[in-house]
């Protein structure tokens, strides 16, 4: 998923905000961004994936093309549009700039320092296989809206990763100062995924008892509830270029799966409309907790 969802194991950029601090996974731009600047705008929409034939299914699980959101076109630009003095401005060396329109200030409140081009955030995931073993504490269609919010994040997350905007994935980590990603971005590097590194293949949701939400939350959630895990599948590359010049490949070896386990609620913003905050997350071998439920849904 974008930016190192190629979450090899040991390596992944995103998933290591456990324990101690608790991030933003997904996030939609919804019409409701549009409202907030006038509605009725028009909206560019993603075409759905061509069927992966390569692929083997996932047990018991159900194949579908892509179907994200359209994305608000009134919010984005015909290309990357920098906006004037918010570098400045989340560096803490300027003002906040005055005269911005609308859309560069709802970039700037979410700390990127440019609008991005519609073309550049426009979802293009691989097909996806899910499973849904929630017993039906989440229904079919609730759990594809996660799956569509999750390849938006990662959308954007790899837009993020490739025009040097570690603030803008920084502010979406609620209560944490950064990870190996955003860190990365920070000393000038770049990380320029393939697609199915970029994004997850498969997802299952699995409905888990209290102990076991306790145990994924270091006690921040005590009840029982759902989580979801994904899996990267190779072969795919995910390419990071520090800004000494030096490239590292963290991507995935043919058959190989990044996996992740993440445990999500839902919030609502009028910026942004809906979006996930991820609790926390685990990679396999990470904790006890999480592998017996990789081990259980088969990830």
């Amino acid at each position: 998923m974008g930016t190192s969802l190629p979450y090899p194991p040991g390596s992944s950029s995103l998933s290591r905000l456990t324990r101690s601090r608790r991030w933003l996974a997904t996030l939609t731009l919804l019409a409701s961004l549009a409202a907030g600047c006038g509605g009725g705008q028009a909206t560019a929409r993603p075409s759905a994936a061509p069927p992966d034939t390569s692929s083997s299914a996932h047990a018991n699980g159900t194949t579908s093309g892509a179907t994200a959101s359209p994305i608000p076109t009134s919010y984005c630009d015909a290309q990357d549009t920098t906006i004037p003095g918010a570098a400045a401005f989340l560096a803490g060396q300027g003002a906040h700039p005055t005269n911005l329109t609308a859309v560069q200030e709802a970039w700037l409140d979410m700390e990127a320092t440019m609008v991005p081009a519609c073309s550049e955030i426009v979802p293009n995931p691989p097909p996806v296989t899910t499973q849904n073993l929630t017993k039906g504490e989440l229904s079919t269609a609730d759990f594809q809206t996660w799956v569509t919010e999750d390849e938006m994040w990662w959308t954007l997350a790899e837009w993020a990763g490739q025009h040097d905007q570690p603030d803008f994935v920084t502010y979406f980590l609620l209560g944490g100062s950064g990870d190996t990603f955003t860190s990365f971005l920070r000393t000038g590097g770049k990380v320029v995924d393939s697609q199915t590194c970029e994004y997850a293949s498969k997802y299952d949701a699995v409905a888990v008892t209290a102990e076991q939400m306790s145990d994924l939350t270091v006690n921040r959630l005590t009840s029982a509830g759902v989580v979801f895990v994904g899996a990267a599948v190779g072969p795919c590359t995910s390419t990071w270029t520090a800004s000494d010049g030096t490239v590292t490949n963290k991507g995935l070896a043919a058959r190989e799966e990044g996996r992740e386990l993440d445990v999500t609620t839902t919030q609502t913003n009028a910026a942004l409309g809906q979006y996930l905050v991820v609790n926390d997350s685990w990679d396999q071998a990470d904790d006890a907790t999480a592998d017996s439920i990789f081990a259980q849904v088969g990830i």
